[in-house]
Order: C-alpha cells, then sequence, then structure tokens
C-alpha cells in the first residue's frame, strides 16, 4: 500500500516530543508499505527521506507558546495546505490522519470527497469536548458546528483508532458503524530500560515531562512543592509551553530548591533522565475530558520502569492502580500526595516492587511490537473490507 500520513507535529527520536506517528510510519515501512509523511514545522518547505518515511515539511509556524486561537489558525493553514498538496500525490491507497486537532478531520473529508481516497482516523484527545469543557468554545452555533463535523468525521473514515478505552467508547457511541480498535500510545522498551536503585543516596526525584500548558495546570504542582519543601523529595520539569516562564517565575519567587526546569530533550536523553528518576508525574487540570487521554510520558514512565504518580483518577488512575505500578492523589492536597508518596520514600523495596510492576505492563500490554501488530493488522484488514 501507499499511505499517506497526515500528522500536523511529528517528531523523530532525534527530536523531543511524542515520536508515535514515526513508529507507526517504521512499522508500516517494516511491512512493505510506503508511507508519505505531511506534517509541518517553522523553517521554508522542504522534503527528507527520514529512516525511509518521505517526509513532506510544510511552512506553518508553530509554537506550544502560542494562545488558542492563535493555535487554531496555525491548525487550519496546515489543514488547507495538506489539502492542496494532497492532489499533487498520486497513486494513494489509503490515508492516514492523525489529531489533534478536530481540524485535521478535514483533510479526511477532502481527500474522500474530492479524490476518492478512503481515510483512517486517529484520536487522542476528544475535540471538541475539551475546548469546550475549558471554556475556550462557548457559542452555542459554534459547539454545535464542531460536534457535527466531529461525528462526520468518524462516520466517514473506514476505521477509527482511540489510544484509550474511554476515547474508543466515545467514538463507538457516535459511529457505531464504523470498524474501531484501541491502539494506545506506545512503550519503548528498548530504548526505555529500568534502572531499579539499591539504597536511596540523594532526594526522591519525580520527573514531569511534556507541555506546560492551561491543560497540565502545573501550578498546582508548584503549590505542592512549596507545600513539602522539608521532604526529600525533588521535582524535574522537562518541557515548554505558554505557562513556562510563569512557572519559572513562580519557583524563583518562592525560592523553592525542590524543583528543577529544564528545556526539551531528545529522547535518547529523555531515558537518561529518567534513569535516574523514582517516578513519573501526570499532570492535568481538573476537566473530565482531559482525564480520557493517554499521554506519551504515561507509557515512557511504565517502559522506563518508575513509579507512575497522577493528580486525577480516569482510566489511567484506575490502570495504575488495578496494576499496583502507581497511585493517584486528590487533586489540590499536598497532604493526600505526601500520605500516598511516604511508604515508597521509607521503603525502597516497596518502591522496586511498584517499578518492576510498571516495566512488566510495558511489556505486557503497551510495547512497541504489541502495538505496532496491532496497528497494521486493523490497517490491512479495513482496507481489504472497503
Amino acid at each position: 500500500m501507499r499511505v499517506l500520513y497526515f500528522h500536523q507535529h511529528f517528531k523523530t527520536p532525534y527530536e523531543g516530543g511524542s515520536i508515535r506517528s514515526y513508529l507507526l510510519a517504521k512499522a508500516l515501512l517494516d511491512k512493505g508499505h510506503e508511507v508519505i509523511m505531511i506534517t509541518a514545522h517553522n523553517a521554508p518547505r522542504e522534503e527528507k527521506n527520514v529512516d525511509g518515511i518521505q517526509v513532506i515539511y510544510l511552512h506553518v509556524p508553530y509554537d506550544n507558546t502560542y494562545k488558542f486561537w492563535r493555535r487554531v489558525w496555525a491548525f487550519l493553514a496546515y489543514t488547507v495546505r495538506s489539502c492542496i498538496l494532497s492532489t499533487r500525490i498520486k497513486s494513494i491507497d489509503c490515508c492516514y490522519i492523525m489529531t489533534t486537532p478536530l481540524t485535521t478531520g478535514l483533510i479526511g473529508a477532502f481527500n474522500r470527497l474530492f479524490l476518492k481516497r478512503n481515510y483512517f482516523f486517529e484520536v487522542g484527545d476528544l475535540w471538541p469536548l475539551v475546548p469546550i469543557e475549558m471554556e475556550f468554545i462557548k457559542s452555542w452555533p459554534l459547539k454545535k458546528l464542531t460536534h457535527w463535523f466531529e461525528g462526520y468525521f468518524y462516520r466517514k473514515s473506514i476505521g477509527n483508532i482511540g489510544m484509550s478505552p474511554p476515547i474508543s467508547d466515545y467514538i463507538k457511541s457516535k459511529a457505531p458503524e464504523v470498524p474501531l480498535e484501541t491502539i494506545y500510545n506506545i512503550s519503548d522498551c528498548e530504548l526505555f530500560q529500568p534502572n531499579y536503585k539499591g539504597e536511596r543516596k540523594g532526594k526522591f526525584t519525580i520527573c514531569y515531562t511534556g507541555t506546560f500548558g492551561l491543560a497540565n495546570d502545573l501550578t498546582r504542582i508548584i503549590h505542592i512543592a512549596e507545600n513539602i519543601q522539608s521532604e526529600p523529595v525533588q521535582f524535574i520539569f522537562i518541557g515548554a509551553g505558554a505557562d513556562k516562564p510563569m512557572i519559572e517565575e513562580m519557583v524563583q519567587e518562592r525560592q523553592l530548591e525542590n524543583v528543577e526546569i529544564r528545556s526539551f530533550s531528545d529522547k535518547l536523553e529523555m531515558a537518561r533522565i529518567l534513569e535516574q528518576s523514582d517516578a513519573m508525574f501526570i499532570s492535568f487540570a481538573n476537566y473530565n475530558s482531559l482525564f480520557t487521554g493517554s499521554p506519551n510520558k504515561l507509557f515512557d514512565g511504565l517502559a522506563a520502569g518508575k513509579l507512575i504518580i497522577t493528580n486525577f483518577d480516569g482510566w489511567i488512575g484506575d490502570l495504575i492502580t488495578k496494576e499496583n505500578c502507581g497511585f493517584h492523589f486528590e487533586h489540590n492536597s499536598s497532604i493526600d500526595f505526601m500520605a500516598k508518596l511516604r511508604p515508597f520514600i521509607v521503603d525502597q523495596s516497596h518502591l522496586v516492587n511498584y517499578q518492576k510492576n510498571a516495566r512488566t505492563l510495558a511489556e505486557k500490554r503497551f510495547d512497541l511490537k504489541l502495538q505496532s501488530q496491532r496497528f497494521i493488522s486493523f490497517i490491512e484488514e479495513s482496507v481489504i473490507r472497503s
């Protein structure tokens, strides 16, 4: 097959960020398929061969510091340019559309209506539920319109992919007749290797990686860090985003010696940092729609054999509780946070047991080989059926 793959934020292992689309594209290549990746970057348009993937980089400036409506403008620009480019690429067997945002569905609709190409639609966040719940979208007509588009994109695809069970359940409720598969985010168990420490010599180290944004609500972690300065706990924040200057200012003003902030690292450096950490922290603002997501940091943390800590429950909270590899705590409570964390600080063997459970979970359910096999089977079978 010749697959036209759309992902605005395509990343490789040599860059920071999620490399899901890189890994899935490589899985297609390994099965003998051809992949043309349409993505975007801040530089002029260019084409590259990235480990066998033909990547076309469109010039669509984007930065994590952009405010909501400026991001929407960038999303629409990518969508329009991708549709135009689609007309110039021939002999395509199917398209693969990766969200977010919801606007990428317009690329699939365009290819289906005007170029007679089937498309797959992958959903990692529930747009427009997230911006509606966070009150970025307030207008009743705009709410209705975005929900209509959402349902249309699900119904017209030849296969929908949810990245978590609640997302898949939601998609099924909107498009029950369309084939659906849950393809989780990926634990790269070859890249990330566990390091079960012996007796701890320093502080208990908790790592957060990813976006510094409104949806992540990192101010709450800073407040917790401020309240537990006397405890042997160290936080490391790695990433970028609109809220990063504010977070850095909070740390400086409060003179928090238990918080360190770093810039984005590539996957190899991230693996080295996690190797020296005890736990991975996953933070979301207190909105139910956000709790359905499938954050990349969860699967990196599991592969690295780290205790998983979340400030929300949802399917992730249920998973890490059931598998004895982490805990979730009351969203704002430093008291509940320390009550849940302290057993792992005082008892190294208890921590190691949970860390080993995390690695086992990654190997048995979320390993790249397992997820890529499920992905390939779903794509090939759906194309044959269509």
